[in-house]
Formats: C-alpha cells, structure tokens, sequence
C-alpha cells in the first residue's frame, strides 16, 4: 500500500463500474520491453510479470493499437504481492483493451532504477506514463520539464502546476472510516459468530502522515459506533514487512485485540498469518483480499486506483486527457469497504445484514457532509 502525501482485487467488478466509458477490443498478451530492461510474458494473475533484473516489462496491447497511442506504467519497485502496485498495472491493462490503447508494465526494481525506467519510456514515445507514489516525483517533476509534451498520471500524489501532470489522489480517511465503524459494529459481541473485543488492534506500513491518515479515519470510525473501545496501533519498517507485521499482530492479539485492522501493504500476509494462526479477525486492504482468508478477513479498504488509471488512459484515448488533481473518494465510489465500492464483491459479504445497512448509512453522511471525516494531511 502506497498512500498519497497530497491528499496492495476485484477486476470482475470493474466492467461493470466503468460499463459505458469507452469501448475497444481486447488482444492477447505480446511481450514488450524497455530499454535496460529484461522482457517477461504478461502478467499473471496476480499482476506480477515473473521477471527478475533492473525491470520487468509486459505488454497488454499489441503494436498498432485502434488509436496508435501507447500507454505504460513504471513502478516504484517489484510489483511482486503488493495489492496497490498490482491494481494500477491492471487498471492500466482494462484501460489499454476497452480503449484500443497499447500498454506495457515495467517493474522497477528500486527507487534509483525508476529514473533510468521512466526515462527509457518517455525516450521510446509513449504518449502516456504512469507512475506511483511521492518517490516518484521528483523523477517526474525533472522529466516533465525536460520534455514538455509529455503526458504524466501519478497515483497517490500530484505536482501543482503541470498542466501535463493528472494526479491521481484518494479519500482513503473516508474509506478508513467505514472501515473502522465495520469493526467496531464487529466487536460489539451483538452479531453471532463475531466475538466481543474492548481493544482493537491496528497494524501499519509505516509510521508517515501518509499513512497515518487511514489510521486517523479508522480510529474515528471505531468511535462512532464504540466511543469506549480501546485501540493498539503499531508500526512495521516498511511496505514489504511481513515479518514485523506478524510480531504486531501477534502482540496485539496477546494483550486482547480479536480484531486487527491491517494496513501495512505486502506485510498484509504477515497479519494474515497471525490471524489465522491465533483466530482472531483481521482486514485487507487496497484490493478485496478477503478471498485469501474469508474466515479471518472479514472486509477490506478497497482503494480503486484501477479506476483512475483506467480513466486517465481512456480520457487519452479520447482526447480529453488533462492535468491536475483528481481525487477519488465515496462519492466517486474510489474508496471503501468492498460492498460499497464493488458492483459484485467476491465471495460475497458475511456481514450481517445490520452492519452493512449501518455502514451504508453512515456512509450516505459523509457523501452528504454531515459526517466530517478528520483527514490527517490536511492538518499538516
């Protein structure tokens, strides 16, 4: 999980909510690669290409695509199992078939080899180029003056000032939020099958104002519906820590917390573990991860940064690409538990019927204003 300083999958849902928005057929997978970079077949399921070395490029739309416009996304870093790096690169793939637009995915495989990746790309002509998260931009901000012309979409953060720069930010308090009220409602001991639990626990990638600001929105969450719960938050030393994030689980766990609220990106299977290990329940995030476990992943903050880059690709393809900031939150269906921003979540909600009816009403409020959901970086 990566979350925007400005402000880790239900792809069967996503047809359905962008059902309209343009039109293109589909091809099947070509391999492509960048320059410096070792090519590797289309990503699998997962939305990770299988390749090692510098990069790894796949391609999702063959050369001479209906519109002759490319698009490409160069990641941060290994795509690997982190939830929020593979649903760009799908929502760059659903964005490339449905608009006749080629596509290609180049995994970084760190910070300092971006540069060189997103470099490569603007250099081979792509119309197009997606990238992620704060490190990114000062990469961008230096090669979007060097080529002018060139069309930039940066997920979880924006440059003021670009007119070629679309950021691309999110809610996630508001989601958090729902998120938090779903657990709280959870830990109340009313609903059969769901144990009561006074503390709950809270596991993070890293301590950020990023990042604080899901937790920020989750705790308030948990206050709505529980103003007497007890949280225990803790911290692991990056976006790939499972190993930390199983220790945190676990502690929490040991000191009463029978539901954890999991945020820490691919250290997500860390929590997992320890949930299924100990029996406790736990949350995903940035996709819909309940199917990992849906014993113990009771919902999940889906974060739909598919739905931004597929927009920002269509948006290309039709000529209606702009810059600026467009933010995606409850209102635009960006941000949320899975049965409030998936047409058809699966496997389908355990929820009681109750909880899912209060949730939607409370999230009916924030939509409408009368709910203020605290946002963390704003207070920055």
């Amino acid at each position: 999980m990566r979350i925007s300083r400005s402000p880790i999958v239900a792809l069967a849902s996503t047809v359905a909510l962008l059902a309209g928005a343009c039109s293109g057929a589909a091809t099947s997978p070509s391999t492509a690669s960048s320059a410096g970079a070792q090519s590797a077949s289309a990503p699998n399921a997962s939305g990770s290409a299988g390749a090692s070395g510098s990069a790894a490029a796949s391609g999702s739309q063959p050369a001479g695509s209906p519109t002759g416009l490319k698009a490409v996304y160069v990641s941060t870093e290994p795509i690997g199992q982190n939830p929020f790096l593979q649903l760009i690169g799908e929502g760059l793939t659903k964005g490339g078939q449905e608009c006749g637009v080629q596509t290609k995915v180049v995994e970084s495989a760190d910070v300092s080899s971006m540069e060189d990746n997103l470099r490569a790309v603007v250099d081979e002509g792509y119309d197009l180029v997606v990238a992620n998260s704060f490190d990114s931009v000062d990469a961008v901000t230096r090669l979007s003056a060097d080529h002018p012309n060139q069309k930039w979409a940066l997920v979880d953060t924006s440059i003021e000032g670009n007119n070629n720069v679309r950021g691309l930010v999110f809610k996630e308090h508001e989601g958090a939020y729902l998120l938090g009220a779903t657990v709280g409602l959870l830990a109340s001991g009313k609903y059969q099958g769901y144990a009561k639990s006074d503390r709950i626990g809270a596991v993070g990638a890293v301590d950020q104002p990023f990042i604080r600001r899901w937790y920020v929105g989750f705790q308030e969450g948990v206050k709505a519906v529980d103003p007497s719960a007890t949280l225990d938050l803790g911290w692991a030393t990056g976006f790939n820590d499972p190993a930390t994030s199983k220790e945190l689980a676990l502690a929490q766990n040991d000191r009463g917390a029978k539901y954890i609220f999991a945020f820490s990106a691919a250290g997500n299977t860390g929590v997992f573990e320890a949930a299924k290990e100990r029996n406790f329940m736990t949350t995903g995030v940035d996709t819909d991860q309940r199917s990992v476990d849906p014993d113990h992943i009771v919902e999940s903050m889906v974060k739909r940064t598919d739905v931004g880059v597929h927009d920002t690709v269509c948006d290309l393809a039709k000529g209606k690409f702009s810059g600026g900031a467009k933010a995606y939150g409850l209102a635009e269906r960006g941000v949320g538990p899975s049965f409030i921003t998936l047409d058809n979540p699966q496997p389908p909600s355990r929820l009681p019927q109750e909880v899912t009816d209060k949730v939607k009403e409370l999230a009916g409020k924030i939509v409408s204003g009368e709910i203020k959901v605290t946002d963390y970086l704003a207070k920055k």
